[in-house]
């Protein structure tokens, strides 16, 4: 999708329709197609609903319980360190303190007792990751021998959540504590989602192996830290105004979907790695010793030399990439030149805004263009932007992603749109054109 003119087509896609079949099998056929086959295999999805719920019915518990058992005038010690994490204040804050601190009259026994019930909930947590994992790697359920790594898991998570958590601490006293701590929640992610699954598959898969599911998870994790730092206290702020304490609650649920989606995916990608015979993914594994030592090392797939996309088939695909961006750049610069016009739901609501205006723009752009060629023409080209208008604003009709103020607004953020998107037009072109 781009803007050219007066408006917006599909810049190289008008293929035969025999052509973007045979486009769709070898992307299918792709590393990539594999692994979406894969995780789609593995019901992804609702393991990543699973897990995170399941992942917040002991997360919860657990963290009142050692408010519970905290010595005396550390009793604020889970509420004080999410509050630092996020930087939260006011309302937010004291919503945090009421959900995480300890009932009064609470006692370490109560604690004990309410222990037991947390074990079972920790254990049906590693399970369902137990799950995802042999799902993942294709491996069989083992029986009784599967509970008892389950339980071995939770404890390994623990200790190495609990020492992440205390090497962090020291390493946010250091210089560049963000690159420090970056780089620190990288290599532990690495230990902590090898090992993990190493246990919970019984052993069964060999360490090295699962390094790449592994140094994904890491690496995601990581990142979506960062992240939640930036986006986490405005969220948790405007949640709590709107549903009180049952705000964070919410926000809590999102945060653990997106990490168990983070998980899910580098388990289905590490898996696909470790079965394909491409050679560049033979390559690899001999290289960096990604294999079982102890068993012979796998031979390319001559077969799987020409399956999967072209070069030219990349091509497309990142121009179409790149095209996507320069439109979602246009709208994303049109809501803040015009005040008439909202964009709600973050970055995915800019993208899917972005998406469908260039679909409405190419499929009813040039019947609407071409009627109004006549007044176009006397115009001398204004007009055109009289259509874009009105196809911004069927665009808001379609979506209540998008909010458009009056008819002046969307004429005003077509023209916005078009001038931004000509202008990275202008500088993208040569990364662009064909070679």
């Amino acid at each position: 999708m781009a803007w050219q003119g007066s408006r917006w087509h599909f810049r190289n896609l008008d293929v035969p329709v025999d052509d973007l079949v045979a486009l769709s099998r070898r992307v299918a056929e792709s590393f990539a197609g594999r692994c979406v086959r894969r995780f789609l295999g593995m019901a992804g999805i609702d393991r990543c609903i699973v897990l995170s719920s399941q992942a917040f019915t002991a997360l919860i518990p657990l963290l009142i319980l050692i408010s519970t058992l905290a010595p005396v005038g550390k009793e604020d010690v889970i509420a004080r360190s999410v509050i630092t994490r996020f930087g939260l204040t006011g309302d937010t804050a004291d919503a945090v303190h009421q959900l995480f601190s300890a009932p009064e009259g609470a006692s370490s026994s109560v604690g004990l007792f309410s222990a037991l019930l947390l074990l079972f909930s920790g254990v049906s947590f590693t399970r369902r990751l137990q799950a995802m994992y042999r799902a993942a790697w294709e491996r069989p359920r083992e029986g009784a021998r599967s509970g008892l790594f389950a339980a071995l898991g939770l404890l390994t998570l623990l200790a190495e959540v609990f020492f992440l958590y205390a090497v962090r601490s020291v390493a946010r006293h250091l210089p560049l504590d963000g690159l420090v701590m970056l780089l620190v929640s990288a290599v532990t992610g690495l230990v902590l989602w090898t090992s993990i699954p190493y246990l919970l598959l019984n052993r069964r898969v060999h360490w090295r192996r699962l390094l790449v599911a592994g140094g994904l998870a890491g690496a995601g994790t990581a990142v979506y830290g960062i992240a939640t730092a930036v986006y986490m206290p405005d969220l948790m702020e405007r949640y709590t105004k709107e549903f009180g304490l049952f705000g964070i609650t919410i926000v809590l649920i999102g945060w653990l979907l997106i990490v168990s989606g983070v998980i899910v995916v580098s388990a289905a990608v590490g898996a696909e790695f470790d079965e394909s015979n491409a050679l560049w993914a033979v390559t690899l594994k001999t290289r960096f010793h990604l294999l079982d030592p102890a068993r012979p090392p796998p031979e390319a797939d001559e077969g799987a030399l020409t399956s999967g996309l072209l070069r030219a088939d990349v091509v497309l695909l990142v121009r179409v990439a790149v095209n996507w961006a320069v439109l979602t750049v246009g709208v994303a610069v049109a809501t803040v030149i015009v005040p008439g016009i909202d964009i709600r739901g973050g970055l995915t609501g800019y993208l899917a805004v972005s998406l469908l205006f260039g679909l409405v723009n190419a499929l009813l752009g040039p019947l609407l263009h071409l009627v109004a060629l006549p007044l176009s023409a006397l115009t001398l080209g204004v007009f055109a932007l009289v259509v874009n208008g009105v196809l911004l604003a069927l665009t808001a009709v379609i979506t209540q992603s998008l909010h458009v103020g009056d008819f002046a607004d969307a004429v005003l953020g077509a023209l916005v749109i078009s001038i931004i998107t000509t202008l990275l037009e202008f500088v993208l072109r040569p990364l662009k054109a064909d070679r």
